[in-house]
């Protein structure tokens, strides 16, 4: 994720010495070439960048239970690895996104949303321990390195154009250049991981089975954005480890040629962790309903058009729509004690050719909107920035991104998503709730899709059935749905 690769660079600028040189690679035998690495530097690294992370990730899942279960599978899988000259940590980060990483120093990460997609203990096992191949054959060595250069230019780029907006355009491009580098580094940490879970008695297909789920998580999620399945391998939506074609076939050789007696599995115990847990945004951080967007704790809503896909992060809403048309909502900063006018032309878009700036009023809030025009590695995109002043403290902004030939097909559009921005009256707010993972038990009349339909209701709704299960829908089985 181009947050963390940032921040890790940042950390080795503090903490590890200007050194490289080859380092013999306990995992692998042989020996790498690594930018400043020992154990006590890398133990360094992951205590400074561990506070960091918990707060980009929405703290850690605060559940005592689930935090018990993983970090007793992480220690038991530990145990197997080469590298025993730190102690491992595991943390369940309370987010929703699908995703995995290890920073040095033996800290291990996943995310509430990777737990929801796994189907069984082993499958849970595999990415922990794919993670552990990481540590052990030290990629983390060369990621720093590379993340440290990707900063440096992404950081020159946003100065250059002094425009905070090309700084992350720059940081997500960074992130899909380093991805090609990782390759490799992801073939053999999948060879690790499956190494250590064999060792640990755990069903080596388990990595195939999970590898497969995220490809198929993978596509949903190009849909949801406009984009087509067949280009999973290119896209990859907040994610640092892509699961293409070839990396399942991959895993399926390792898998086929590692045998294990007895191999567990653990479907339903792993399901009885997951039975209850937040499924998708956390209310702290507002949640995506369809095409709204509430936040109990700062008391506001908005509607983006039919036929935009929204997505929250804990820095911004995004919404993507036809044709490459877009929608960015966050908070600013810094309150401004100014007119709204001011704060459009001399400090959110003091350095862009802003025209029309014009004074409204959003639902008794005062605002601003002006627009500009501006060239991008897509092409030509028509901006219009919107400010709209909450209260004293708090100043809310959308960015509406369009093509100029869908600028005014979709300027009614974007009228009614600003004027759908109020406050949530006290009741309102203390109403909404989370979404959560329930595991069920499949009845004799039951079929997909009708177990699908007890789920909100969405234009993916028996597609994410699918792909949270992957199993077939027979009586007995257990299954997990999404429900408030």
């Amino acid at each position: 994720m181009k947050t963390v690769l940032a921040m890790l660079a940042l950390v080795a600028l503090g903490v590890l010495p200007a050194l490289s040189g080859c380092v013999d690679n306990p995992a692998t035998g042989g020996s790498s070439f690594a930018f400043g690495s020992s154990a006590a530097s890398e133990i360094a690294t992951g205590k400074q960048a561990h506070p960091e992370i918990l707060k980009e990730f929405g703290g850690e899942y605060p559940d005592p239970a689930v935090k018990t279960y993983v970090d007793s599978i992480g220690q038991l899988l530990a145990r197997t690895v080469e590298r025993h000259d730190f102690p491992y940590t595991f943390t369940v980060l309370n987010s929703p996104i699908v995703n995995a990483f290890a920073v040095p120093g033996g800290y291990v990460y996943i995310t509430r949303g990777l737990m929801a997609l796994a189907d069984s203990e082993a499958e849970l096992a595999s990415v922990l321990g794919h993670e552990l191949g990481h540590l052990s054959a030290l990629h983390h060595a060369r990621r720093q390195s590379q993340g440290l250069l990707a900063s440096i230019l992404v950081a020159g780029a946003a100065i250059a154009t002094g425009s905070d907006l090309v700084g992350q355009a720059g940081g997500a491009v960074a992130t899909g250049a380093l991805a090609s580098f990782s390759r490799e580094h992801e073939s053999e940490a999948d060879q690790l991981g499956i190494r250590y879970i064999a060792r640990a008695g755990y069903d080596p297909a388990a990595a195939t089975r999970f590898l497969t789920k995220l490809r198929a998580y993978s596509q949903l999620e190009a849909r949801r954005h406009g984009k087509s399945p067949g280009e999973v391998d290119k896209f990859n939506y907040l994610a640092t480890h892509p699961a293409p074609i070839e990396r399942v076939q991959h895993t399926t050789q390792i898998a086929a040629s590692t045998p294990v007696r007895d191999p567990m599995v653990a479907r339903d115990i792993y399901l009885s962790k997951l039975d209850g847990m937040i499924y998708g945004d956390d209310p702290k951080d507002g949640i995506v309903h369809g095409r709204e967007f509430v936040h109990p704790s700062l008391r506001i809503r908005f509607e983006v058009p039919d036929g935009f896909s929204m997505f929250n992060a804990p820095k911004a809403v995004t919404a993507a729509g036809p044709q490459g048309s877009a929608i960015i909502f966050d908070r600013a900063p810094r309150p401004f004690s100014g007119a709204m006018p001011g704060y459009l032309a001399n400090v959110w878009g003091q350095r862009l050719r802003l025209s029309g700036i014009e004074a409204i009023s959003v639902n008794g809030m005062e605002a601003a909107t002006a627009t500009t025009r501006a060239n991008t590695q897509s092409g030509t995109r028509d901006i219009r920035l919107l400010a709209i002043r909450g209260d004293a403290q708090s100043i809310y902004r959308f960015i509406f991104i369009t093509q100029p030939s869908m600028t005014d097909r979709l300027a009614a559009d974007f009228r009614r998503t600003t004027y759908s921005f109020r406050r949530l009256e006290p009741n309102e707010a203390a109403a909404i709730r989370p979404l959560r993972l329930h595991v069920v038990t499949v009845g004799p009349g039951d079929t997909p899709q009708s177990l699908a339909a007890r789920m909100p209701r969405d234009s993916f709704q028996q597609q994410l059935f699918q792909v949270l299960n992957g199993v077939p829908v027979r009586p007995g089985e257990k299954v997990k749905i999404v429900a408030p």
